[in-house]
């Protein structure tokens, strides 16, 4: 192996066994690190993790500030054991390396084995545990979606496959919806405290826009990469929305504190597209099928009005309509008939009561009583005396006569003569 040189010819350029190609460079530096580096264990958390065609493992494994790429081949993999996840804690043990196509420096993994869930699967667990407990997820604090919005804002990166999938969703099934992008990160440093910020602003203009419920979405990806939407300002922006916030996050596997205290969950982006508009194919059927019951219930109403109306016609009151007006004029002239026979006793029978009336007020006429020589007498105040009592000794009488009156003074009264 040929040493690295810092030597230089005279005019200040390399000699030709000092100039190294890149391949050449690669290899001796994997030598290198493969003579010194045979076998280590090595403590991280599986982040980014994917499976080639062939069966082998790409993933990083990772602290608090550093990382590094380590590869796991099919054959390791099928004697481990155990298939690593996201946000897995491991040890593993395995052989640095540089994959000289490409310069990278890389730890090969032959084993492995599990120390915890990881740093971040941990505090997940931890603020869901917190959250529940003050009762962000709660039903009962859950809001209803409408069933025909007219605005819809969606919180999400405007580059990425999710708000295509989500606005291409809507536009196929209710058209009439008008879509609002409120651009934010969705991934890496700061990304949680935009979309807090956009959750937000988007409450403020609820009114403005018209807005009646928001969608916050991104596609699939690591728990690292879905880190923002786990992050308790984002939860706490989410339930204090005055708009009912549907969180469609990751894919159907993956679960994010949005999602538990979202009023609505959905898997993906493109469920989240579904569920917040109707289908108009739907709408248009049960436009037809009320349509339909609609004229059913008409064409019955009006057959049940006809058949009502021809019992109607071909009843006997109908088909004779003037019998009962000729049977009140024959009862008239009955009625007149008789009153002209007993016109004469009932008018006899008026007169002679007529004329006892005439008596019997004649005979109640004061006037009348006079003649027959009674009179009335009054004492000094005008009052009709009718008791010895009511006059006194001395006192001025005046007595009235059916012809003139007499004027008096008493000289004495008797209770009886």
């Amino acid at each position: 192996m040929n040493s690295f040189s810092s030597s230089s010819s005279k005019q200040g350029e390399p000699g030709t066994d000092e100039i190294y190609s890149v391949s050449r460079l690669n290899r001796e530096a994997r030598y290198l690190l493969e003579e010194n580096f045979r076998s280590l264990w090595v403590e991280g958390e599986v982040s980014n993790l994917h499976e080639s065609s062939a069966g082998h493992l790409y993933f990083t494994l990772k602290e608090e500030d550093s990382e590094i790429d380590a590869v796991m081949f099919s054959g390791d993999k099928r004697q481990a054991g155990l298939k690593p996840e996201d946000g897995m804690a491991l040890i593993v043990q395995g052989t640095l390396t540089v994959y000289e196509k490409r310069g990278r420096y890389q730890l090969r993994v032959r084993d492995l084995k599990e120390v915890g869930k990881g740093r971040l699967q941990k505090k997940f667990q931890q603020l869901k545990k917190r959250l529940k407990e003050e009762g962000l997820f709660d039903e009962s604090q859950k809001k209803s979606l409408p069933r025909y919005p007219r605005s819809i804002g969606i919180i999400t990166s405007p580059t990425g496959a999710a708000v295509k999938d989500i606005v291409s969703t809507i536009e196929g099934r209710f058209p009439a919806v008008t879509c609002y992008i409120f651009p934010v990160k969705v991934q890496g440093e700061e990304a949680g405290k935009r979309i807090a910020e956009a959750i937000r602003r988007a409450n403020d203009l609820r009114k403005k826009m018209d807005l009646d419920l928001l969608v916050v979405s991104r596609g699939g990806g690591s728990l690292e990469d879905l880190w923002p939407f786990n992050e308790e300002e984002v939860a706490r922006a989410i339930y204090d929305s005055d708009l009912p916030v549907v969180s469609g996050v990751g894919h159907e596997v993956d679960f994010t504190i949005s999602d538990f205290v979202a009023d609505v969950r959905v898997p993906t982006p493109t469920a989240a597209g579904k569920e917040v508009v109707p289908d108009k194919r739907e709408i248009l059927k049960e436009v037809e099928l009320n349509t339909n019951r609609i004229l059913k219930s008409g064409i019955s109403a009006v057959e049940d009005r006809k058949e009502k109306l021809d019992r109607l016609i071909s009843s006997f009151g109908f088909r004779i309509p003037f019998r009962n007006l000729e049977d009140k004029s024959q009862e008239f002239d009955e009625l007149a008939v008789e009153l002209v026979e007993s016109g004469p006793n009932i008018l006899s029978h008026r007169r002679d009561s007529l004329n006892s009336l005439i008596d019997r007020l004649s005979n109640a006429n004061p006037t009348e009583l006079l003649k027959r020589g009674y009179s009335v007498t009054y004492g000094k105040s005008g009052s009709l005396v009718t008791d010895y009592r009511d006059v006194e000794e001395g006192e001025n009488l005046k007595t009235r006569l059916y012809k003139g009156i007499i004027r008096s003074v008493v000289t004495g009264v008797d209770k009886d003569e």
